[in-house]
């Protein structure tokens, strides 16, 4: 996907490789901070929008959602959501390596999951229902009802953090 592009494109340029006898024969030796990686990246995509449209244009469109599914597919792995929805079905000895996996019960983690699941099908019921335009309402609420979750009681403010942290 375009992410993971500039991601790699990023990493590799940001590090100092040197060579040395070990059996891969590089190591990263050290960080080189630049933005131009990320600035060269987008402007090629922008030439190539503006350049090269008529023959974007000939893709056909089953190429390209396949295309898209296919990027999505593939950045499900790691997604801590995705995750927390398998967590039901799998195997306890097989659980990811993660603190919500440790510290908190799993019945708040499901019960969470379960929370997250209905709000994304209320926002995608709402989406396709006249009353879309009150979207950024509903986005903007999430953050509350976190909030509100917190302070009921249902969930400590640790239980919160190692559920809904991007770290």
């Amino acid at each position: 996907s375009h992410s993971d592009l500039v991601k790699i494109l990023h990493q590799e340029t940001t590090s100092a490789l040197e060579h040395m006898s070990l059996p891969t024969g590089t190591q990263i030796t050290g960080c080189l901070e630049q933005r131009v990686t990320p600035v060269m990246v987008h402007l090629l995509i922008l030439l190539s929008l503006l350049f090269l449209r008529n023959l974007l244009a000939g893709i056909p469109m089953a190429v390209l959602r396949g295309l898209f599914l296919y990027s999505g597919w593939t950045n499900l792995a790691g997604n801590e959501f995705w995750e927390r929805i398998w967590l039901v079905i799998t195997d306890p000895t097989k659980y990811p390596n993660r603190t919500y996996t440790k510290v908190t019960p799993l019945w708040k983690v499901h019960m969470w999951t379960g929370i997250q699941v209905v709000l994304l099908i209320l926002i995608n019921v709402l989406m396709q229902s006249p009353a879309s335009f009150v979207f950024p309402v509903v986005i903007g609420m999430l953050h509350p009802i976190r909030i509100w979750l917190g302070r009921s009681g249902y969930y400590t403010e640790e239980e919160i953090e190692q559920l809904d942290s991007h770290f």
